[in-house]
């Protein structure tokens, strides 16, 4: 959906990134560009040369508002901070006592932006200072999508984390497209980003981009749940019964999306995915951050989708999440690994702090995709259609 030719992403990158190695002023465009029209989507003006100028503060920042302030809003406020040119001009709430208050205080943080929370959805959608809406609620694909589209609608881009990575597989095709109209008549982007979207999708993909050939690609991630919201742990059953556990509909929905997402990019066919989710009970009494799961009771899921590709092959992608995950007792740590059964055989592992809170890399990849969206034409878009380009400046 809304992948743009080669030239008018170049057009609009010149409103985003004007060439760093250029003068202001100077448009370095494809050879036969229209120039006239070039400028007339370059955003900043026209200035005189001057070497000792830092021309990225000459950029407009662009103003943002947060669609939700738990712990996933949190984390994307946090992100944002250290981006300067990102600033929170609002946000969304859904308790009426947080009304009017500094978005640093709606997250937890002892920081104030001046930045205004309200729960009138409109009221902040309205506001002209707006141009991109960070959505992190918790809903259905449906729910998710709507208030996308509703951002969408008042004139802002919306990324979220809370789904949407593979909008067709998600909603169903028809909605899909539905989806991708009215961002497009609304003039705006959607883009779904999920959770660590580069070691469940840009990490497969650059593994596959090395074989000739493949049997077997496996994508498998060791999660620590320590450092999920109480709510989403209560959710999965961690620290109650076996027969209390989770369905798992949330990371199922992650799982196939990314699956049907990385089969998409590399130009694969898939059969209809298949789900299995295993509750694992724990042996010892777990604790961290005032959470408990006492001996006996869910510890953790091992979850995961595989498909035949049309044509020969198969994918499959795992995901084993224990809370209070210690790599001595547990027998695993927090990892994201590719293998590929083909020729060549392939494997590329990564390891490291991003997995002791997932959270923070989430927030980071989020604002990595801000102004690339922007340069990518109205519709809902993909993770895997934008560019690697942090930008932390």
């Amino acid at each position: 959906m809304g992948r743009p030719s080669w030239a008018a992403s170049h057009l609009n990158y010149e409103r985003l990134w004007p060439n760093p190695t250029s003068p202001p002023g100077f448009l370095s465009s494809p050879v036969g560009a229209d120039h006239t029209a070039q400028s007339r989507v370059l955003a900043r003006p026209v200035m005189p040369y001057s070497p000792e100028a830092d021309w990225w503060d000459l950029m407009r920042k662009i103003g943002a508002a947060v669609w939700s302030t738990g712990h996933a809003g949190r984390v994307i406020v946090e992100a944002g901070l250290l981006r300067p040119w990102i600033e929170f001009r609002g946000g969304i709430v859904y308790n009426d006592a947080k009304e009017g208050i500094d978005l640093g205080e709606a997250c937890g943080l002892d920081v104030r932006l001046g930045a205004p929370v309200s729960a009138d959805v409109d009221a902040v959608l309205a506001r002209p200072d707006i141009d991109v809406v960070f959505y992190a609620g918790i809903g259905t694909p449906t729910e998710t999508a709507a208030a996308c589209l509703r951002a969408n609608r008042a004139g802002k881009d919306a990324i979220t984390i809370s789904g949407l990575v593979h909008p067709r597989t998600i909603l169903g095709a028809a909605a899909a497209a539905e989806l991708d109209a009215g961002a497009q008549a609304a003039g705006q982007r959607i883009l779904g980003t999920g959770f660590t979207d580069y070691l469940t999708v840009t990490l497969p993909l650059a593994a596959i981009s090395n074989v000739l050939t493949y049997d077997e690609i496996r994508m498998e991630r060791v999660a620590d749940l320590t450092f999920w919201g109480h709510g989403i742990l209560r959710d999965e059953g961690i620290g109650a019964p076996l027969e209390a556990a989770g369905p798992g509909f949330m990371m199922r929905n992650f799982l196939v999306e990314t699956l049907s997402l990385v089969a998409e990019s590399a130009g694969l066919e898939l059969d209809e995915p298949v789900f299995e989710s295993v509750p694992v009970l724990s042996d010892v009494r777990r604790e961290r951050a005032g959470y408990v799961a006492e001996p006996g009771t869910i510890c953790g899921h091992d979850r995961r989708v595989s498909a035949n590709v049309r044509g020969g092959g198969r994918l499959v992608s795992t995901w084993r999440g224990r809370f209070d995950l210690q790599p001595d007792r547990d027998g695993m740590e927090g990892s994201a690994k590719v293998v590929i059964e083909g020729d060549p055989a392939f494997e590329t592992i990564v390891r490291g702090d991003i997995f002791l809170d997932t959270y923070p890399p989430t927030g980071a990849r989020v604002m990595a995709a801000v102004r690339p969206l922007m340069a990518l034409a109205p519709g809902v878009h993909t993770i895997d259609e934008i560019p690697l380009r942090p930008v932390f400046r």
